[in-house]
């Protein structure tokens, strides 16, 4: 076939995608053992509880043997960060606010392995602290253990967490792409509102449906493709046998595939309609195309995929259904980091019911 054939063939392909009239042949649905999912159930808050104790624990141990902490001076000694860390964790589970969280800490202060019960205030200003974040970042690496090597295709997508109730994300984001002509036209920037979003970017495995990385901002002028670089690097450093990205028509740029094919990974995005096979130094962006045209089923089903990181942002919005409470932007950004975090601790405890997945045993003895 010559290219010129090649090329009227994959844009007429991804026109009858886009307008949703290939014959394409649906993937059959997995089987959900429902027994295993009652137990998970009954056991959630525990397990929830335990697990977010050990991973805190864990958490500190391992910055602790990388940065020894620093000789106190004098005064009365603060909290400690690890346990601001399991109030704070414990609080988003719960959706709690402050106060409530204090009363929350009160019945709950032995299970997460605190040492006392401490003052609302206490808590509202853990959410300011740099060792508190460096706390989370390093839960998020914990969480995703118990999968790494067995989850090798990630899904990106981005989203946002209202400040008010009266906000829908997916909402906006439709309307500002109709009026500005369509997806490729407004992916500069987020969607802007009277009160803006706190916007986040999430890499999402696809098996087993954990966050492998999660940067959020409150500032709706940069875009999406902006946090596109950082989330595949912190993706595989996490997951060194990362074997295929997917995700919407955003990403289906040539400098988005040549960085997924540097990382050892093959880029699964629908381009445009009057795509072409210009290479333009990269070999990644033909390689695509061209498997598009060999095999469309088998293309189309590695790239739809991408429902997984679709399917977890509105997890954690259907767990989330209140906006967020706080007002300072630094802390609107840990709100939502937490909100993630809390979806990847409740989604390991159903893993070790309905996937059998060794979680407890693979983070206690992970190396520092």
């Amino acid at each position: 076939m010559d290219e010129k054939r090649r090329g009227d063939l994959v844009r007429k392909i991804i026109t009858q995608v886009r307008e949703r009239e290939y014959p394409y042949e649906r993937r059959h649905a997995k089987e959900i053992r429902w027994t295993s999912y009652d137990v998970a159930q009954c056991n959630e808050i525990a397990d929830v509880i335990e697990l977010i104790r050990v991973l805190v624990d864990r958490a500190e141990e391992r910055l602790s043997a990388r940065n020894p902490p620093s000789p106190r001076g004098p005064g009365r000694p603060p909290v400690s960060p690890a346990d601001v860390t399991k109030v704070l964790l414990a609080q988003s589970y719960f959706g709690a606010p402050n106060r409530v969280a204090e009363g929350i800490l009160r019945l709950l202060w032995r299970n997460l392995g605190l040492q006392e019960p401490f003052s609302y205030k206490t808590i509202e200003r853990g959410y300011d602290k740099a060792a508190v974040n460096a706390l989370l970042d390093e839960i998020l690496t914990l969480t995703n253990l118990p999968v790494r090597g067995l989850e090798k295709i990630f899904s990106i997508d981005g989203s946002g967490s209202p400040t008010r109730s009266r906000q829908n994300y997916a909402d906006d984001r439709g309307r500002q792409r109709r009026k500005s002509g369509g997806a490729r036209a407004s992916r500069a920037a987020f969607p802007k509102g009277k009160m803006d979003y706190v916007y986040s970017v999430a890499t999402v495995g696809v098996s087993y449906k954990l966050v492998s990385s999660w940067h959020n901002t409150t500032d709706h002028s940069i875009g999406e493709l902006s946090f596109f670089d950082v989330s595949m690097r912190d993706t595989h450093s996490r997951h060194p046998d990362m074997a295929m990205v997917s995700g919407d028509g955003m990403f289906a740029t040539r400098p988005c595939c040549k960085l997924v094919g540097e990382l050892g990974a093959v880029p699964r995005f629908l381009p445009r309609r009057n795509v072409t096979f210009k290479r333009r130094g990269v070999v990644e962006w033909v390689d695509m195309l061209c498997d598009l045209v060999d095999d469309p089923q088998q293309w189309l089903s590695d790239y739809y995929q991408r429902e997984a990181s679709e399917s977890v942002n509105s997890a954690i919005k259907r767990k989330n259904p209140w906006p967020l409470r706080k007002r300072l932007d630094g802390r609107r950004c840990t709100e939502d980091k937490l909100r993630g975090l809390c979806y990847n601790v409740r989604q390991l405890c159903y893993l070790r019911y309905l996937a059998d997945l060794s979680v407890l045993p693979v983070i206690m003895s992970s190396a520092s």
